[in-house]
């Protein structure tokens, strides 16, 4: 396949199924089950960025910290010390629905107490859905960028 056919191929995947499904579950108001999702996209990111087949076994954690670190960067590296958001946010919530006790998971018009993104309240994270959404929207533009200007090479996806 050639190298621009994947790259559009890989571009209508993070537009149509990662960016668009998750805004789906978000304007129905389903911020909780969109976490699940959310902590999973920041996986398939970094799954664009090793050098793995994207189906490889084992690489859950590698693949969400190598987002994390390449495509959000700043506070969310931070955050990841010792793979936390991974454990918290991505395992506990793909495995079992259940957040970690370490998270406060809120939509903005639940948000009543006026918390901020990514702000620790006693010990505990805040992550308000529209903010991690649009910052996984950054994410995958960061990674398009990579992709487009040759510094990544794309990979075969059977989309």
């Amino acid at each position: 396949m050639e190298t621009e056919e994947q790259i559009e191929r890989i571009e209508h995947f993070l537009r149509e199924v990662v960016e668009k499904e998750i805004a789906k579950l978000q304007n129905a108001g389903l911020s909780y089950m969109q976490f699940v999702i959310m902590g999973q996209a920041v996986e398939v990111l970094g799954s664009f960025l090793d050098n793995k087949p994207m189906k490889a076994k084992g690489q859950s954690a590698k693949r969400f910290s190598l987002a994390v670190k390449k495509l959000f960067g700043g506070r969310y590296r931070l955050l990841n010390d010792n793979c936390f958001l991974y454990d918290k946010l991505r395992n506990q919530m793909t495995h079992t629905f259940i957040p970690g006790s370490d998270l406060i998971l809120l939509n903005q018009s639940g948000n009543s107490m006026g918390y901020k993104h990514l702000q620790m309240i006693n010990g505990r994270l805040v992550l308000i859905s529209e903010d991690f959404h649009e910052d996984i929207c950054k994410a995958s533009e960061r990674l398009l960028e990579a992709l487009k200007s040759g510094v990544l090479p794309p990979k075969n996806i059977a989309y």
